[in-house]
């Protein structure tokens, strides 16, 4: 079974780019996107993330809406009662806050992601809102595990503890979508990164370097084409 997976950016920011490429490029400053991303073909009709706005964002780190849900889906056809399921990487603010308005839809996630989610660390705690759960229908899963045939969630920890990642079949190979803040710069082997012996660089926010540096060596390895759920190159891009 092969899918085509169409970004729907829906806001836009400024973020450090050691964000994405921890302990490095400090100080330089990248633009940062955030989407959902519709897998054309699923049944049940299928997306992966749930999206937030620019008012769902603080002053330390601002974002402007591009565009409303309702308009991002109807771009693709779409309203948000039409999605029956919603994968979530992870349950940062940023790709959960609009779950409640996708009424018909359960939601899939990692056991140890829901558990933290739910009771966070107070210096994690930032980065979740328990009121963004509330009342939605979970499908709870622990490890990798098969959604649909030809799509996989990947555990793929480290930058939260439950990040998934969804490896999609499309007629142009394995396209995964990173469980963890990334770009490709995260993936991009620096000459001073391959003499130290590095594959890859970390997200900057972590919950432990060593798992999302492991995790996003796996997601390499794996991917004919990699997609960082952060990375502005997918706002001009129809389809993958």
């Amino acid at each position: 079974m092969n899918y085509v997976v169409k970004p729907i950016a829906l806001c836009e920011g400024i973020r450090d780019m050691s964000q994405w490429t921890y302990r490095w490029n400090v100080g330089k400053k990248v633009k940062s996107a955030c989407y959902i991303w519709y897998i054309e073909g699923s049944d049940p009709i299928t997306i992966v993330d749930a999206g937030a706005q620019g008012e769902n964002f603080n002053k330390e780190f601002p974002m402007t809406t591009i565009t409303t849900l309702e308009q991002g889906l109807q771009s693709v056809g779409l309203k948000p009662d039409d999605v029956e399921q919603v994968i979530v990487t992870h349950l940062h603010f940023d790709h959960i806050a609009l779950a409640n308005r996708y009424k018909n839809a359960t939601f899939i996630v990692q056991k140890r992601e829901l558990e933290f989610a739910r009771n966070p660390h107070v210096f994690n705690g930032v980065d979740y809102n328990k009121d963004f759960l509330k009342d939605l229908r979970f499908r709870i899963i622990d490890g990798d595990c098969e959604i649909l045939p030809g799509i996989k969630v990947l555990l793929t920890p480290g930058h939260s503890p439950g990040g998934q990642s969804v490896q999609i079949q499309t007629p142009k190979g394995k396209a995964v979508i990173t469980g963890f803040c990334s770009q490709m710069s995260t993936f991009t082997q620096t000459p001073f990164m391959k003499e130290k012996g590095l594959e890859v660089a970390a997200c900057g926010l972590h919950t432990d370097c060593r798992e999302v540096y492991d995790s996003a060596v796996r997601v390499k390895n794996i991917a004919d084409i990699i997609i960082p759920v952060h990375d502005p190159m997918f706002m001009d891009i129809k389809s993958i």
